[in-house]
């Protein structure tokens, strides 16, 4: 089993556009499209973590959070909790990245978001996931 310490993604969607950061990741061989996130340090909160994660790979900061829950992204061979939130209410800054990150910022419409998780094109699970959460909560709204 990995031991992990856990990681925290941000969804941010603005004026109906998601933001992505894209990297390649040797583990997959390939450019990913994906949810800023990063790793939790040690005893810092999960909230914060998102803040720090989402400031540094795209430079954009955000006023108001909110969860949008919690995952196990693979518990067949870690004890990995990824929390999952929601920003808005941005702020453009610059970007801040570690030794060694190439990570490129891109804004995609929220329909051909959804059209690429159909399609296959977009498959990593954190921004699936949380894509997914965004837009039942929105259907729930107009519902109500």
């Amino acid at each position: 089993m990995v031991d992990h310490p856990g990681a925290a993604a941000t969804l941010v969607v603005d004026d109906g556009k998601v933001l992505f950061v894209e990297q390649y990741r040797p583990a997959a061989a390939r450019l990913v499209l994906e949810l800023p996130a990063g790793t939790i340090d040690l005893g810092e909160p999960p909230i914060e973590c998102a803040r720090r994660e989402l400031q540094e790979e795209t430079g954009y900061s955000a006023e108001t959070w909110e969860t949008l829950g919690h995952i196990y992204p693979t518990p067949g061979y870690t004890n990995e909790i990824l929390y999952l939130f929601l920003a808005s209410d941005i702020t453009k800054g610059v970007q801040n990245l570690d030794e060694g990150e190439d990570i490129k910022v891109r804004w995609i419409p929220l329909p051909e978001v959804e059209r690429m998780i159909d399609s296959g094109e977009l498959n990593d699970a954190k921004t699936i996931i949380s894509v997914l959460k965004y837009v039942r909560k929105m259907s729930a709204k107009t519902e109500a």
